[in-house]
């Protein structure tokens, strides 16, 4: 979830700089686990176990996976605002929502896992500079002119990606270069975007074994992004317990930490990041049914010529549906 918002975070800055620019005109990876968990060494599923949970109903065995044949729909909706003097003395205030489908294919011509990745439907809400502007790929007739241009045709990108048979990530197509670091649109998300976007889906450095309420782990990742350059992110976790959510027992999930990135992507890069979020994991499922997160950060865009400025995001993340 975490680069699921900084994604959304990059998609509406340079968005932001995209509409500024026209205005003008016109007037990883790597990885770190370290396990402090007071789960118990001989705690294990018992004939009295229901699935992943332990015989005590508290304890759980977290796994992320994805299943063949099913078609999941998550949906992320980021507000952002950032402080900017040539947005105006109020700033540039941005809601975003995108829909993300993921249909894992059913045939076993491998033991790897083969799925079509796409963005079904993405909504904007922009102010910035006395402009309110807004964008519904859904809607030709809501679309301003600005934000039409920036987005192109990013709500009909297309990717195919492949898993081994353990969910680990190893490849996606689909758009090899991407858009240029300094593109004034943001059409282009490439591989590596969506390659690191789909790893977060299912990679959160989970122990290897049973945990039980207040077992704390630590997951670091350095990921490679064409806009920002090498980023690394640094998560602590705690398993707060069992909790019930629209009538289905889920993982209560509390998370904080940090990331930071080099700007070696020549576009965008970020310092003092505070992160913090809850998210609701479905071990039977194997996934993320409900996150909400929030950032604060201090983002340079636009390299030597640019700008520095304070950025405050909050996102909510769920599974819309899972067939």
């Amino acid at each position: 979830m975490k680069l699921c918002l900084i994604i959304s975070i990059l998609v509406g800055v340079v968005t932001f700089f995209g509409c500024q620019k026209r205005n003008d005109q016109n007037s990883s990876s790597g990885e770190h686990q370290e396990l402090d968990s007071r789960a118990r060494e001989n705690n294990i599923l018992t004939e009295k176990s229901k699935g992943p949970w332990s015989a005590d109903g508290q304890s759980v065995l977290l796994k992320a996976k994805w299943i063949r044949g099913k078609s999941y729909v998550f949906r992320q909706t980021t507000n952002m605002e950032m402080e900017l003097p040539i947005a105006g003395p109020e700033g540039s205030k941005t809601k975003m929502s995108m829909d993300l489908n993921i249909d894992v294919s059913d045939k076993e011509e491998s033991k790897n896992k083969k799925m079509s990745v796409r963005f079904s439907k993405v909504k904007m809400e922009m102010s910035m500079a006395g402009q309110n502007m807004v964008y519904d790929s859904e809607d030709p007739e809501n679309q301003s002119a600005l934000l039409k241009t920036s987005f192109g045709d990013f709500a009909n990108q297309k990717f195919e990606a492949e898993f081994d048979k353990d969910n680990n990530f190893l490849s996606v197509q689909g758009n090899e270069k991407g858009g240029a670091a300094g593109a004034a649109g943001i059409s282009g998300l490439g591989n590596e975007e969506i390659g690191n976007m789909l790893k977060q889906l299912a990679d959160f450095g989970f122990p290897k074994t049973i945990i039980e309420p207040e077992t704390k782990w630590q997951h670091g990742q350095e990921l490679s992004m064409q806009q920002m350059g090498k980023m690394k992110m640094t998560i602590d976790y705690t398993y707060k317990g069992p909790k019930d959510h629209e009538g289905k027992k889920l993982a209560e999930i509390v998370f904080k930490g940090s990331a930071d990135s080099d700007g070696g992507g020549g576009l965008v890069s970020f310092k003092d990041s505070k992160m913090t979020g809850t998210m609701l994991f479905d071990p039977e499922l194997g996934t993320v049914v409900q996150s909400n997160s929030s950032v604060d950060m201090t983002m340079s865009v636009g390299g030597e010529l640019g700008a520095e400025m304070d950025t405050k995001s909050s996102s909510s993340y769920s599974l819309i549906s899972i067939d």
